[in-house]
């Protein structure tokens, strides 16, 4: 079995980055939105969620020897989503967005970084590994959906 190569490492950890860059843009949006506390709280579980997948990144790169055939993402993807994310949270920093800007950001987002989940990223060598990373996102992995549903909710809200 080899060992899991360097470029391998480099990338699930800059992928949980990603996720840990996710989760912090989505505890500022609940701050921002605080004075609706089922938005806040709305946000603030998806910031969870978002912590869980940076931890299943982190748990991949501890994997045993063999584990892990290779990453399937180009590693300027990588690098390149870690700076958006960043480019967001520096905007949100700048200009407190609308609740409508805000769901259209994170949806957008969402959608992008949906093939940058651990079950997407690893070819894994071990078809349990996959199957046991497969369930733990299954959980979770419906955020863009979600966050259409409170946009939809909202402009609905507007219409009236």
């Amino acid at each position: 079995m080899a060992r899991m190569s360097v470029d391998t490492m480099v990338v699930l950890g800059k992928c949980a980055e990603i996720e840990l860059k996710s989760m912090e843009l989505y505890d500022l949006y609940a701050d921002c939105f605080e004075h609706d506390v089922d938005v806040a709280r709305m946000w603030r579980r998806v910031a969870r969620e978002e912590e869980n997948h940076a931890n299943q990144f982190r748990l991949a790169v501890k994997m045993k020897e063999g584990a892990i055939r290779a990453v399937t993402v180009d590693p300027w993807k990588v690098d390149n989503t870690l700076r958006v994310v960043q480019s967001i949270i520096d905007g949100v920093k700048r200009s407190r967005p609308s609740l409508e800007e805000a769901l259209r950001s994170a949806i957008k987002l969402e959608e992008h970084l949906s093939c940058l989940h651990v079950d997407c990223v690893v070819n894994f060598e071990d078809e349990q590994y996959r199957k046991f990373f497969h369930a733990m996102m299954a959980c979770d992995n419906s955020h863009a959906s979600r966050l259409q549903e409170v946009y939809d909710e909202q402009v609905k809200t507007r219409g009236r």
